[in-house]
């Protein structure tokens, strides 16, 4: 990444973020470049204390994005290490006078791995931060109701992804590229499969259905060692649950939107759901609980 040293008419804005399939960051950097605005934006995929010493005098404002995606290893002792870091990078930016905006994007991790540090991450990320970001007012809740924080919080709604992935394809060429017959009614779970999002629940829900003509399509990566053994043993022998285990490329989510008639979100809990943002990009609708953001 480089930033110029001198932009005396902008405001030099750097994105830190990690996630990379996920094209929020990048709609939201290009949102930032329109010329009336006088924003100079720019992601970086890495953040520390050695990263901000080196950027302190060439940034005026930091966004930080997925706090403990910085933080959250597999052994402690990085993490540790990590975590360090990171807090000691944002306390400088804050003492160099690089204003600090933090988006909401989940409460708590969702896993609950190093759910100490995460905790203690927030609690520093918002005391420094000038700015918080969140979505809706639910999250505006709670953050009053579980850290306090209240002063410079702004709900500015999720941008839709209407832009980011080809739509190209009608819902007849969806159904066949599936081999999902006209006259089936498809449930689809669209994502990253992972525990907290209760697809257990909705694979046992859909069971219950006597409905010779319902389909139920779980779509998306499974990284949880043994999960994908869990799930088809759920399914057992309804041979109307079908699960593809694989990461969806970006121009294959047409596909399973437009042949699907509902996207499912049984989340058990959730902060931001960029699942249904993408359905609703695509005009699918989406049943979830009513809970959160939803």
């Amino acid at each position: 990444m480089n930033l110029p040293p001198d932009l005396p008419t902008e405001r030099r804005i750097v994105i830190v973020s990690r996630v990379k399939q996920n094209p929020y960051v990048g709609l939201l950097c290009e949102g930032l470049r329109q010329p009336d605005l006088h924003i100079h934006p720019q992601i970086s995929d890495t953040f520390s204390l050695t990263w901000m010493w080196r950027h302190r005098r060439l940034i005026d404002a930091l966004h930080i994005h997925w706090l403990e995606l910085l933080f959250v290893y597999p052994t402690l002792r990085q993490s540790l290490k990590r975590w360090a870091s990171v807090m000691a990078g944002l306390l400088l930016a804050w003492l160099a006078g690089v204003r600090l905006v933090y988006t909401v994007h989940n409460i708590a991790q969702h896993e609950g791995r190093r759910a100490r540090l995460v905790w203690l991450g927030h609690r520093v990320m918002f005391w420094l931060a000038q700015a918080v970001h969140v979505h809706d007012h639910e999250t505006a809740q709670a953050l009053a109701a579980q850290w306090g924080r209240r002063r410079g919080v702004h709900v500015i709604p999720h941008g839709n992804y209407m832009t980011a992935y080809h739509n190209d394809c009608s819902r007849a060429e969806a159904r066949q590229r599936l081999g999902v017959d006209e006259r089936a009614f498809v449930y689809l779970f669209l994502g990253r499969v992972r525990p907290y999002k209760g697809v257990e629940d909705l694979i046992a829900a859909f069971r219950v259905l006597r409905d010779a003509d319902a389909i139920l399509w779980v779509a998306g990566e499974i990284h949880e060692p043994g999960y994908e053994r869990d799930l088809r043993a759920l399914m057992s022998d309804d041979k109307r649950i079908h699960l593809d285990p694989r990461f969806v490329a970006d121009d294959d989510l047409q596909v399973y939107l437009h042949a699907a008639d509902f996207c499912v979100l049984p989340y058990r809990h959730v902060t931001t759901s960029g699942a249904a943002i993408l359905s609703f990009s695509f005009g699918t609708p989406i049943i979830a609980p009513r809970k959160g953001c939803f």
